[in-house]
């Protein structure tokens, strides 16, 4: 979770988990955090299980909010006695206006009953800073991203039901449609004004642009550090391949859309490459406006060799 505070996990690392997110998860469940103060935040977890019963993989916090932030997990896993448990570690991204260096982690010990319909996780966790101080206590409930999708469907049918008879709202019934609804949980969205903080380790970073909706001719111009590094651009299926040097420590990507063609909002989404790992954003623009992918470069911290 992101309290908040920022810690470096070494290089060989990752090259194995940076190689998950290519691939399938064994796990991913949905649900939510609960602080012992009565607020809740929504939390996702994707994991493998790997040799020993260690798990890794990655965590999301406060999905589709103004805070989303994801971060590495590792942990283990014991199918017979159902224990597990995991630590988060290293942001990759974050909306939160948090400096990465104020931001804190879960800590989780619970059980998980990986092998029923439901896949229910739940226990309590510790919120800890860099300095071991503890940030935020309390529990945290997942179950199995198919659960959730077909407790969804039976809801819709629901509501489709309800609408027969009773008039509901076109925008309620479009937000409830399980497609609708799931996505948000499941992509990285950067809407109007909005900046989410991707933290890299290379200096150049590769980023493919194409357009993720219905090709309608959507027009789009972007800017690193206020320089245009891509100029009204006609935005296809056809992905774009642009390559950004990062000069600066911090280096502000702006998306710009200058013409959001035959529909209202422009779809244009990105993926970003760096050392290994990919970063993918939907960005969900209205004509004349921008949001930022604010690109910070970190450098590898190395432990000092003991003599």
């Amino acid at each position: 979770m992101r309290i908040n505070k920022y810690l470096i996990i070494c290089f060989f690392t990752f090259l194995n988990l940076n190689a998950q997110e290519k691939n399938q998860f064994d796990y991913e469940l949905l649900g939510a955090v609960m602080l012992d103060e009565n607020q809740l935040i929504s939390y996702k977890i994707q994991f493998n299980v790997e040799a020993n019963n260690f798990i890794q993989g990655y965590s999301l916090t406060d999905l589709d909010g103004e805070n989303e932030t994801k971060s590495y997990i590792r942990g283990y896993y014991d199918e017979k006695t159902e224990n597990i448990k995991f630590k988060e570690s290293d942001i990759l991204y974050t909306k939160s206006k948090f400096l990465p260096e104020e931001f804190c982690f879960i800590s989780f010990e619970g059980t998980f009953k990986g092998d029923s319909k439901k896949k229910l996780l739940e226990g309590k966790f510790v919120g800890i800073y860099d300095d071991k101080d503890t940030c935020a206590t309390g529990n945290i409930k997942l179950v199995g991203t198919k659960f959730v999708e077909k407790k969804v469907k039976k809801i819709y049918k629901k509501v489709k039901k309800i609408d027969k008879v009773k008039k509901i709202d076109s925008t309620v019934i479009a937000e409830l449609k399980p497609e609708n609804f799931l996505k948000k949980f499941s992509e990285t969205n950067i809407k109007s004004g909005e900046k989410v903080s991707v933290f890299v380790y290379s200096n150049k970073i590769d980023v493919d642009i194409w357009d993720y909706g219905i090709e309608d001719g959507d027009i789009i111009t972007i800017l690193q550090n206020d320089k245009p590094v891509l100029e009204n651009f006609k935005v296809t299926r056809k992905k774009k391949r642009i390559t950004l040097v990062l000069n600066e420590k911090e280096n502000a990507f702006k998306i710009i859309t200058v013409n959001s063609g035959k529909l209202k909002t422009n779809t244009t989404k990105l993926k970003l490459y760096d050392f290994r790992r990919e970063y993918e954003v939907v960005a969900n623009l209205e004509e004349g406006k921008a949001a930022i992918i604010n690109i910070v470069k970190l450098k590898v911290k190395t432990s000092p060799i003991k003599k």
